[in-house]
């Protein structure tokens, strides 16, 4: 038997260690191309790939600007419908609009990454269009290596940097940087491990990855299947376990009528009196909505006060004259020794955190207005 199951291992082995892959990832924005790049080998560059790359298995790998990552404290046997359960403080978002996946569980945790839905619908609509059929789909981050207890890891790029710690206890962090934003922020640094370049020159194991792509390697049952023959005791405990179960159906469904009242009382305590259930529903999510617009709005000043301070840092002679908030437009007036017209840096700051940005220069007064709308609105 031991050595049936060595055998095993070394074919499983060597089958992985034969696999050809041809890994594509599609553009930040809808004028960027596709990249590609074969493994093993180093072989990359833009869309199209090779003509004798078509025979290698294809991972769709999610850009890392895209995808939100999370560890959550967790019951057991929690259900993959019930993980945006866990999240519902920190999604901006419907749970219907996102992809919420598990790349590992631990005592008591769950390890989540949340992307669009509508964004790995489109990206797999364009692999189809291009002739493409991914097996497997990953995050940017799944592709770095596991770092060691209190060991960090960076990859960097043209634009951004790509972190991946894992602290004493085992639990994995990731952070997207961009260059933008300065200097790394506090406990996430030193770095342990640096590379650099467009795709990753160390990588994680690919083949024992965590595959994000629905329904990708479950088998196919058979169409017919053989059915066993009951017995008269077996028929009796079914029957017997039918009855039971509509016993404890009938007790539930009382329940919940007693709770009819109770929940409708609960909902007027905030929404006021409504007509009907429709319009309670449409009541709370519109305050829902509004309590997420305001939190995203919170982020985003949060962001912008951060960057303003760290141009100030290193501006001397420059400080704040006065600041105004109406809840959708921050204007901030800055004075200076010199008049400041440069308008690359602050729009480029306004990008990052969702806003756009005018700056209005006073030469005369050395006065540097900027009016950012945090509706993104020009």
């Amino acid at each position: 038997m031991i050595r049936s199951a060595a055998m095993f291992d070394r074919w499983l082995a060597d089958r992985s260690a034969a696999r050809q892959w041809l890994l594509v990832r599609p553009g930040l924005d809808d004028s960027a191309p596709w990249q590609w790049r074969r493994l093993p080998g180093t072989e990359s560059g833009n869309w199209p790939a090779p003509a004798h790359s078509a025979q290698e298995s294809v991972a769709l790998i999610m850009p890392a600007a895209h995808c939100s990552h999370f560890q959550v404290s967790a019951p057991p046997g929690l259900k993959p419908y019930e993980w945006p359960q866990l999240l519902e403080e920190s999604l901006q978002q419907p749970a219907d609009q996102l992809q919420v996946s598990c790349l590992s569980r631990m005592a008591g945790h769950l390890e989540l990454i949340v992307v669009e839905r509508v964004l790995v619908e489109r990206w797999l609509a364009e692999c189809d269009a291009l002739g493409l059929s991914p097996s497997h789909l990953w995050a940017e981050m799944q592709l770095l290596p596991a770092p060691e207890p209190d060991q960090l890891w960076r990859w960097t790029r043209a634009d951004d940097s790509c972190l991946k710690r894992t602290d004493a206890n085992g639990v994995q962090r990731w952070l997207r940087w961009p260059d933008v934003l300065g200097e790394l922020p506090e406990g996430w640094k030193p770095v342990d491990h640096e590379i650099s370049g467009s795709w990753p020159s160390q990588w994680a194991s690919l083949d024992r990855l965590p595959n994000l792509l629905s329904g990708v390697g479950r088998r196919k049952m058979n169409a017919t299947r053989r059915t066993l023959p009951f017995s008269q005791t077996q028929r009796r405990l079914v029957v017997a376990c039918v009855l039971l179960s509509l016993c404890w159906g009938a007790l539930a469904l009382g329940q919940f009528w007693q709770q009819v009242p109770v929940w409708k009382a609960q909902v007027e305590a905030v929404t006021g009196p409504v007509a009907s259930a429709r319009q309670a529903e449409r009541l709370l999510s519109r305050m829902h909505a509004d309590q997420l617009d305001w939190r995203t709005r919170q982020q985003q000043m949060v962001e912008l006060e951060k960057a303003v301070g760290r141009w100030l840092d290193t501006q001397q002679g420059w400080g704040v004259s006065g600041s105004y908030f109406d809840g959708q437009n921050w204007r901030v007036v800055l004075h200076g020794s010199k008049p400041e017209s440069a308008t690359d840096h602050w729009q480029a700051i306004a990008r990052n955190a969702g806003a756009k940005v005018r700056v209005e220069p006073d030469a005369k007064t050395s006065l540097l207005t900027l009016h950012f709308n945090l509706d993104g609105q020009p």
